[in-house]
C-alpha cells in the first residue's frame, strides 16, 4: 500500500466528516431504537422513510441546482439548515414531528452531499480523488463503527433528545470547516443563461450512457435493495438473537469495522483504476454476509460474517465513488451524484417495505431472501463482465491476424 499524504484542507475536511458522520449514526440509531421500543413495527420504517423519501423526490432538481450555482455557498447553507432542524427536533417531544423535521433535514442533505462530492477534487489537491474517496469512505466506516455502539449505549442513558442535539452541533462544526478549507469558485459549472433547473435529466442520461457505469446500475440497485431489506428486518431479528440493545449495536459495529480495511484498499496502487473489481467483488462479499446472517442465528457467527460483509461494503462504496468521478464529466458531478442517490433511495424505499416484518415476510425469511437476491445478481454481473472481457480479447486476437 502506498503511503497516504493528505493535503491540509482534505485533512481538516476528513476530521469534520468523521465527527458529523458519527453524530448522524448516533442520532439515527437513537430514533430507530426509540421507534422500536415505543411503537408498532411500522414506526421503524417511518424513521427510515424520513431518510430517503424527500431526497428521492427532490434530488434531480437539487443536483442540477448544485451544478449551476455556487456549490460552496449551497454546501454552507445546507449544513446550517441541518443544524437548525436537528436542534429543533431535539427540543420537540412528539415522535412523529421529529420524524418530519428529520425528513426536512435530509432534503438539505442532498444538497450538501452533492456539493461535497462535486468539490472533493478541488479539496483533495495533490492527494488525488481516488485516495480522497478511499480516506473519506474509511472515516465514514470508523464513524459507523463507533456510532451504533455509542448510540445503543447512550440511548439507554440519556434518550434520543440529547443525541439529536449533539448531531445538530456537529453540523455547525462542518459549516465552519467548509467555510475555511473549501476553495471558492473552484467548481466547474454549466451556463447560468438558462433556467437553473433545466437539464435535470442529463445526469441520469450520462450515467445510463456510460459504458462503465451504465451496466453497473442494476447491480447497485440490487445490492442496495437487499441490504435495505436487512436494515429493517435486522432490527427485529438481531435483537431477538442478541436480546440486548448494546450487543445489537456491537454487531452493527462489526460491519463497520470490516468496512475500514475495505475502504482503505482503494488507496492501493495495484488497485488503481480497477473500479469494476471493487464494485462487483464488494457486492459478492455483502451477499455472502447476508446469507450467513439468515442461515445461522448465532451472534458470534453473524459478527464474523458482518466483518466480511463490511469489508466488501467498504470496497464497493469506494469503487462506486471512483466510477462516477472518473466516468462522468466534472460539470455534471452534482447531478450524477444526486441521481445516484435517487437510485439508492428508491431501492431503500422498496427494501424497507419488503423488510418490515409482517408486510411480506417474517424477519429471518426476508434476510435470507435479500442475501439470495444480491448473490444471484452479483454472480450474473460477474458472468457478464467476464463474457464481455473474453469477447474483447477474441476481437483483439482476430485483429492481430
Amino acid at each position: 500500500m502506498t503511503r497516504l499524504r493528505l493535503s491540509a484542507p482534505l485533512t481538516v475536511l476528513v476530521l469534520g466528516t468523521l465527527i458529523s458522520t458519527l453524530g448522524d449514526g448516533v442520532a439515527m440509531l437513537a430514533m430507530v431504537l426509540d421507534a422500536a421500543s415505543r411503537g408498532p413495527t411500522w414506526w421503524v420504517t417511518e424513521v427510515y422513510f424520513a431518510e430517503m423519501i424527500p431526497p428521492l423526490l427532490l434530488a434531480p432538481l437539487l443536483g442540477v441546482f448544485v451544478d449551476r450555482t455556487d456549490a460552496k455557498r449551497l454546501w454552507l447553507l445546507a449544513v446550517l439548515a441541518q443544524a437548525v432542524l436537528f436542534t429543533v427536533a431535539a427540543l420537540t417531544p412528539d415522535f412523529h414531528i421529529r420524524v418530519v423535521l428529520i425528513a426536512l433535514a435530509n432534503v438539505f442533505a442532498v444538497v450538501s452531499s452533492s456539493a461535497s462530492f462535486k468539490l472533493l477534487p478541488s479539496v483533495a489537491g495533490e492527494t488525488g480523488v481516488e485516495k480522497a474517496n478511499s480516506v473519506l469512505s474509511t472515516v465514514m466506516s470508523v464513524a459507523a463503527l463507533a456510532g451504533p455502539a455509542a448510540g445503543g449505549t447512550l440511548f439507554g442513558l440519556v434518550g434520543s433528545s440529547w443525541l439529536l442535539g449533539f448531531n445538530g452541533v456537529t453540523f455547525v462544526l462542518v459549516s465552519l470547516i467548509v467555510w475555511l478549507v473549501v476553495p471558492a469558485g473552484s467548481d466547474k459549472r454549466m451556463s447560468l443563461s438558462t433556467n437553473p433547473f433545466q437539464g435535470g435529466l442529463e445526469g441520469l442520461q450520462a450515467m445510463w450512457r456510460s459504458p462503465v457505469l451504465g451496466p453497473l446500475l442494476p447491480i447497485l440497485a440490487a445490492v442496495v435493495f437487499a441490504t435495505s431489506i436487512e436494515g429493517v428486518a435486522g432490527v427485529f431479528y438481531l435483537r431477538e438473537v442478541t436480546d440486548s440493545n448494546a450487543l445489537y449495536g456491537l454487531l452493527l459495529s462489526a460491519w463497520a469495522l470490516g468496512s475500514i480495511p475495505g475502504s482503505l484498499i482503494g488507496s492501493w496502487r495495484r488497485l488503481s483504476g480497477r473500479h469494476l473489481f471493487m464494485v462487483v467483488g464488494g457486492a459478492f462479499l455483502v451477499s455472502i454476509a447476508l446469507l450467513v446472517e439468515g442461515l445461522v442465528p448465532v451472534a458470534l457467527v453473524i459478527g464474523v460474517a458482518f466483518l466480511i460483509g463490511g469489508f466488501g461494503n467498504g470496497m464497493h462504496n469506494v469503487g462506486v465513488r471512483n466510477v462516477i468521478h472518473h466516468h462522468i464529466p466534472s460539470e455534471m458531478h452534482g447531478r450524477a451524484w444526486a441521481y445516484f442517490r435517487v437510485l439508492v433511495n428508491a431501492c431503500l424505499a422498496l427494501g424497507y417495505l419488503a423488510g418490515t416484518p409482517g408486510i411480506l415476510l417474517e424477519a429471518r425469511t426476508a434476510i435470507l431472501g435479500s442475501g439470495l437476491l444480491s448473490l444471484v445478481t452479483t454472480l450474473g454481473a460477474i458472468w457478464w463482465f467476464v463474457a464481455r472481457s473474453s469477447a474483447r480479447s477474441t476481437v483483439e486476437v482476430y485483429k492481430g491476424v
